[in-house]
């Protein structure tokens, strides 16, 4: 085929509604050697030329036609970025002038990465198995003990950044969200990655971690990252979004590390996960000791621990529902994790962020290219706005013995109690207001750790002590129980401007 019938059959593949013509145009389109170098420039993810293609009309003067040996080094360029910005608009500008008009509008098409003719990479691969590489990444099932194979089980803090797999191919590379896009806000540090790699390479004795890196004895890496991208002090993971603005200030927290070929196969693809964790905490080490200071804190690694039985997979649960964001990024540093604090503030709440839940990981398991229960995830997955009917003080010898321990609310009659959530400032608050509907209510406001004292709707507004009871509590918590009540039920905030309507929703 030439540029004229490559054309005229990407417009045909628009013009069909039917599945099956489609399929047999694109058969037609991808079993010629230009068709298929459309198709990969155009819709291989791992490509991308670092510019809005705009399209040129033809001024029909050259007349030139668009062949592979033209176009290539224009796209190789633009894909390594040795050809950027405006001296990168004019060249592709100049080449669209100067080919014929359906070789205009294909180096248009295939520089906005689709052919605009309803089609998308299953749809190639399942004419031409293999010829576009799916991206497809590792993702968790909710926690269900019934799915763990053995224990132990691997545990790592499930953060709430924004999810970026690394990906260097030929000694290049770029960040990737999960669907597979590429997020230009992180390009600046794509060097830094890739020099932490070369460090890795060169200093490493670890066998298994060169040839992940490398599959051709060092001359080039390609390779796969996965992790969270953080963004500290700056707190912004809108900028991951954005194309024009620098997600400057952003912490890469790895947890998993494999070769390009084996991200690139289909299935169940590396090495299980231990080794693949020893060959991370390697990478990370060896990058941390060879990288320039301004680039060290860049690469970290989640941390990971060993759970032994349920029991413990939900003390971790309660753990990291506890534990502030700004503590965690701080990692032991007092003076970062005052300024973090003040940074990381969840503007909904007016409270400091908390990590969102946990992950439960396979030790033996490889990297499964779909959702798996090799991976599973704990998080505060709803909230509900509940009736506060009660009050309890903190353990006795604990720090809240003589101040609020938490909250008693009722579900369907089915009392709940709430003792995560509250800040040392919120506890000492709502215990001045919990005294006075003591005071009320005719009681010691001191009701000790359990039972506390719970009491009736009815009762509590007949005395009007509604200074702490009777308000309504978003509630947060991980699922209900069968006997009706809240699993890992934590304190969100009062909601008095919901007083009178009474709402369950999905968290986001």
């Amino acid at each position: 085929m030439d540029a004229y019938t490559v054309s005229r059959r990407i417009e045909e593949i628009a013009a069909t509604g039917s599945r099956i013509e489609k399929e047999r145009l694109l058969s037609e389109l991808a079993a010629s050697d230009l068709g298929k170098f459309v198709l990969n420039w155009a819709y291989n993810p791992f490509i991308t030329y670092g510019l809005t293609a705009a399209p040129t009309p033809s001024d029909e003067e050259l007349n030139i036609n668009f062949r592979r040996e033209l176009i290539e080094p224009l796209l190789l360029k633009l894909s390594r970025r040795e050809l950027t910005g405006k001296a990168a608009e004019r060249e592709v500008g100049e080449v669209m002038r100067a080919l014929n008009p359906d070789g205009a509008r294909l180096l248009y098409l295939v520089l906005s990465k689709d052919l605009k003719c309803g089609i998308a990479e299953t749809t190639i691969n399942a004419v031409m198995p293999g010829l576009i590489p799916i991206f497809s990444v590792m993702r968790a099932h909710t926690f269900d003990v019934k799915k763990v194979k053995s224990w132990p089980q691997k545990l790592e803090y499930k953060l709430d950044g924004n999810r970026n797999t690394f990906i260097a191919k030929d000694g290049h590379g770029g960040f990737f969200t999960r669907t597979g896009k590429r997020v230009l806000s992180l390009d600046f540090l794509v060097q830094g990655v890739l020099r932490a790699a070369q460090v890795a390479l060169e200093t490493t004795t670890m066998k298994e971690l060169q040839r992940t890196l490398s599959q051709d004895n060092g001359r080039t890496l390609n390779f796969m990252l996965d992790g969270e991208a953080m963004m500290g002090l700056f707190a912004n993971t809108g900028v991951f979004k954005r194309t024009t603005e620098d997600a400057v200030g952003a912490e890469l927290h790895l947890y998993d590390i494999m070769s390009l070929p084996d991200f690139d196969a289909i299935g169940s693809v590396g090495y299980p996960l231990e080794q693949r964790r020893k060959m991370l905490v390697e990478f990370v080490r060896q990058a941390k000791a060879g990288l320039p200071e301004n680039l060290k804190e860049m690469i970290q690694i989640s941390p990971q621990f060993f759970v032994n039985n349920e029991a413990e997979v939900h003390e971790w649960f309660e753990k990291a529902r506890a534990k502030t964001l700004a503590s965690y990024l701080a990692r032991g540093d007092a003076q970062k994790e005052a300024e973090l604090a003040a940074a990381t503030i969840d503007k909904e709440t007016g409270k400091p962020k908390v990590l969102e839940g946990i992950m439960v990981k396979d030790p033996g398991g490889l990297y499964d290219k779909k959702k798996s229960y090799g991976w599973m995830k704990m998080k505060a997955e709803e909230t509900e706005d509940l009736r506060i009917v009660g009050f309890y003080n903190g353990e006795a010898g604990s720090k809240y013995e003589f101040t609020m321990g938490g909250a008693i609310v009722e579900r369907n009659g089915v009392l709940i109690r709430v003792g995560g959530g509250w800040s040392d400032k919120d506890r000492a608050d709502c215990w001045e207001l919990w005294k006075q509907d003591a005071a009320l209510l005719g009681i010691d406001p001191l009701v000790g750790f359990k039972p506390g004292v719970h009491f009736e709707l009815g009762r509590i507004k007949a005395v009007e002590a509604t200074n702490f009871l009777g308000r309504l509590l978003e509630v947060e918590f991980h699922e209900v129980t069968p006997d009706g009540s809240l699993r890992h039920p934590r304190a969100v905030r009062f909601r008095d401007d919901k007083d009178g309507e009474l709402e369950t929703r999905e968290a986001a």
